[in-house]
């Protein structure tokens, strides 16, 4: 359920209207028990994001006549189980918990019209929007995101701090895309300024085509990351996520090749099949698939089962299930928390009520 908040159109002294504008406050928590082993050492406990990311999002539209409008989104994630995860106060143990700060997630702004939509900020890339079309976990327990399905090379991020988007009208289901952040290094002042942030970072240049017409949707994307300002090398990531509804039914396809230009560093080719079935207020979900390491010419196997039970509209008890058979190695270490095994599974059972 999204609650707005509308500004009505106001006339100046002069006579002038100033445009409509409304202000808009969605989100959602998901909360529950998670089990998780990381290659042999086990963690049970309480946490969020089971099945989705928590959020409150907070959105406005200005129409500014003539078909033309402003609009912005600022995201923030928090943790719906800790204080000290939100905060970054000092835990227990004496040490200092990762603080969720206002506006960690999507932030942009910009315009849309006749033209297209032209947008700046932190924008989500569309290779994760691809991620999305192709499989029905989302990025959360059953998706494998971050090991087999990856919005970036590394697995670690789905967005770029000062990008620029530009995407057109839509023509026959089609639009396309293009997104770009330019890259920066403290070691070359040829390509860093501290206005535009004082850290070191990867340069994305991303194109995207999309196809939505009645039961089909799919996108490819075309992800480029120029690392070479941080002496590291260069990747390309390409995607397709596609889905297709049968009734009750829907069908998704995701691929995607992960290569670094020296051909050596990284070089992955993984595919997922998954489905979803409703029955009433039941939704099943199940997806298989795999990830080669064409380096070491192993592969990496994902398996995962999940079910919604929708209480109302807006609230869900769920129960998510994720097995990756890592002889691939495509899953980055969990800093000390790794056993000496290959399997990771995780158990997610909880709550997510949007509003």
């Amino acid at each position: 359920m999204k609650k707005s908040l509308i500004a009505l159109a106001a006339v100046a002294a002069t006579g002038a209207a100033f445009a409509q504008s409304s202000v808009q406050i969605d989100g959602v928590m998901d909360a529950g028990f998670q089990s998780i082993d990381y290659k042999g050492n086990k963690v049970n406990g309480f946490n969020g994001n089971g099945s989705t990311t928590s959020q409150i999002n907070f959105r406005g539209v200005s129409d500014l006549g003539g078909g033309l409008k402003a609009d912005f989104r600022v995201e923030t994630d928090w943790n719906t189980v800790s204080n000290s995860a939100n905060t970054g106060a000092k835990k227990s143990d004496g040490t200092l918990a990762n603080g969720a700060s206002f506006g960690n997630g999507e932030i942009r702004t910009g315009l849309a019209g006749g033209f297209g939509k032209v947008q700046f900020g932190a924008i989500n890339n569309n290779t994760l929007i691809a991620n999305l079309t192709g499989q029905p976990f989302g990025t959360a327990i059953g998706s494998g995101h971050g090991a087999v399905v990856r919005s970036n090379s590394a697995g670690t991020a789905v967005r770029s701090d000062n990008s620029f988007q530009y995407i057109s009208p839509v023509f026959s289901g089609f639009d396309v895309s293009y997104l770009q952040a330019n890259k920066q290094s403290k070691a070359n002042s040829a390509n860093f300024s501290s206005s535009l942030g004082a850290y070191d970072q990867t340069g994305v240049k991303e194109a995207s085509v999309s196809y939505t017409n009645g039961p089909l949707a799919a996108r490819f994307t075309n992800l480029k990351e120029d690392n070479s300002a941080l002496a590291a090398t260069n990747s390309t990531v390409n995607t397709l996520g596609a889905n297709y509804a049968l009734g009750d039914a829907k069908v998704f396809l995701w691929t995607q090749t992960n290569k670094t230009d020296d051909g050596t560093t990284r070089n992955i080719a993984a595919t997922t099949v998954s489905a979803t079935y409703t029955m009433g207020a039941t939704v099943l979900m199940a997806q298989v698939g795999s990830a080669k390491n064409k380096i070491s010419n192993k592969s990496s196997n994902i398996a995962s089962v999940g079910a919604d039970y929708n209480l109302s509209k807006t609230t869900a008890l769920y129960g998510r299930y994720e097995s990756i058979k890592d002889e691939g190695g495509v899953i980055a270490a969990a800093s000390t928390i790794d056993g000496t095994g290959t399997t990771r599974t995780r158990l997610g059972l909880g709550i997510r009520t949007a509003f």
